[in-house]
């Protein structure tokens, strides 16, 4: 309720700040269960998104968010969920794979954190995320110098399905170079 909310009452002034124009809203898996894997290099990226994708979006967030208990309080009403950067985080795996098997979205930024260079980087937690609950991927780049008034654009592609890698045994080597891939495909 408070999410939907939140995005009636953002969308119209974001979109106006941001001078926001979506492409590719027709790649949208039709059924909900999907994982939004985007670029990330301002604090106001999983706004953007959020406000202008038609279902919720329950995304990952650094720990350090929640250490506010005010902060921490909304953040979780809007389906946003903790994660520890840097270290394996069973916790935030966990409630990942629940969301995407009740058929929820969940929102990663698989760099881990934001990224203002042009340097490939990638956790190996997206593509095991996708693997593992056989969820689709739908890359997301935002395009924008994030200064008010001038044009961003949402790109949203084709899904990416890893359906070659269900049933196989991989390695943190293999989830991180299937990771980068999936950041190749979102920077072009």
């Amino acid at each position: 309720m408070l999410y939907n909310i939140a995005k009636f009452l953002l969308k119209p002034i974001f979109n106006i700040l941001y001078a926001v124009k979506v492409d590719g809203m027709d790649n949208l898996p039709l059924d909900n269960g999907y994982i939004v894997c985007g670029n990330h290099a301002k604090a106001v990226d999983p706004i953007l998104i959020a406000i202008n994708l038609p279902s919720k979006i329950n995304f990952m967030g650094k720990s350090e968010l929640f250490s506010n208990k005010i902060i921490g309080y909304i953040l979780s009403k809007l389906g946003a969920f903790p994660v520890k950067r840097g270290q394996p985080d069973l916790k935030s795996i966990k409630t990942s794979l629940k969301l995407l098997q009740e058929k929820q979205n969940i929102g990663i930024f698989p760099e881990g954190t934001r990224n203002r260079t042009d340097e490939l980087i990638a956790e190996p937690g997206i593509a095991m995320l996708a693997i593992k609950s056989r969820s689709p991927i739908v890359p997301i780049t935002i395009q924008t110098n994030y200064k008010f008034f001038n044009r961003t654009t949402i790109n949203i592609g084709n899904t990416i399905f890893l359906d070659e890698y269900f049933d196989k045994k991989l390695k943190n080597e293999d989830y991180i170079n299937i990771s980068l891939d999936i950041m190749k495909k979102i920077k072009k």
